[in-house]
């Protein structure tokens, strides 16, 4: 991430004639269309449910590539110089803040998520893996949208109104799931079901911190290991966009066996062919906690 933050920031945020030369030669496209770019998966979800029609969104990160570590591409941070509005966790991307500073001063309307949701969990970015939290950022988007597009305000209001229906649905769908539990404690691969561990009284232990990247100590697997015995865990969860060698290798020692919980912070290719979205692998989700927590 320092490689970017030394090299294509400098060459095409602070020398500007050069975005702005890339911008104004940049094939136009959907010209009717309000333009949206997105850090990562979860909200370009949400501005593609209630934009509808009239947005084209840009998932700067790509399906099956990690938001954590990603780094945006020239091409990317000129998309982002075109579009109407750029919403970003904050807490994921470590070169959102400094490029959000420029794209305000070019007039793009500018959503961090970090600074809008009351953070229950600090420093913990993954707040869009609770359905009630994503409610609000749902709202957040939908200001925003009517803010820029006041004409087209009742559709935003509409579309708004369905998502949060859905998700009204999805923590209802969870309340009933996990409330008949023979237990309570769960192990992911990376540390990122806190909010949702929170919303459902729900125990994380998480193998790995925030970021996937940072491996623990032979000594904390041990200790996970050793948890996972005493408290008869009977699976360990692994992620599709990053390696499962750490699950598999707690399972191995323990005996458990394996399934997905997967943190959403990105699609592969197969899932966005076949139609998955949030709301859906939300759902599947649950279903592989339920079976994970021996749920009734």
């Amino acid at each position: 991430m320092k490689k970017l933050l030394i090299t294509i920031l400098p060459v095409l945020i602070i020398a500007g004639g050069w975005i702005a030369y890339a911008v104004a030669n940049q094939p136009a496209k959907n010209q009717n269309k309000l333009t949206i770019s997105a850090s990562f998966y979860p909200y370009a979800y949400l501005a593609k449910q209630i934009g509808g029609d009239l947005v084209d969104v840009k998932n700067i990160t790509p399906a099956g590539a990690e938001p954590h570590d990603f780094e945006p591409s020239a091409g990317d941070i000129v998309q982002m110089y075109q579009s109407k509005l750029f919403i970003y966790n904050g807490l994921v991307e470590s070169w959102g803040d400094k490029l959000a500073g420029q794209l305000k001063s070019e007039n793009v309307v500018v959503l961090k998520m970090s600074d809008q949701v009351n953070l229950a969990v600090p420093n913990d970015p993954h707040f869009w893996l609770d359905p009630v939290l994503v409610k609000q950022q749902a709202s957040l988007i939908r200001d925003r949208l009517v803010e820029i597009d006041w004409a087209n305000a009742s559709i935003y209001d509409q579309n708004a109104l369905i998502l949060q229906s859905k998700l009204t649905s999805l923590n209802t769908q969870y309340q009933n799931g996990l409330n008949n539990c023979q237990i309570t404690d769960f192990v992911t691969a990376h540390d990122a079901f806190a909010y949702l561990a929170k919303r459902y009284d729900l125990n994380q232990i998480a193998i790995s911190g925030i970021s996937p990247d940072s491996e623990p100590s032979a000594q904390q697997m041990a200790e996970i290991s050793n948890l996972v015995t005493q408290k008869q865990i009977e699976y360990i969860f692994f992620e599709s966009l990053t390696s499962p060698k750490l699950s598999e290798t707690i399972a191995s020692a323990t005996g458990a066996k394996t399934l997905v919980l997967n943190p959403l912070e990105g699609l592969t290719t197969d899932q966005e062919q076949s139609g998955q979205d949030y709301v859906t692998i939300m759902q599947d989700n649950l279903t592989n906690l339920r079976v994970a927590l021996g749920c009734k």
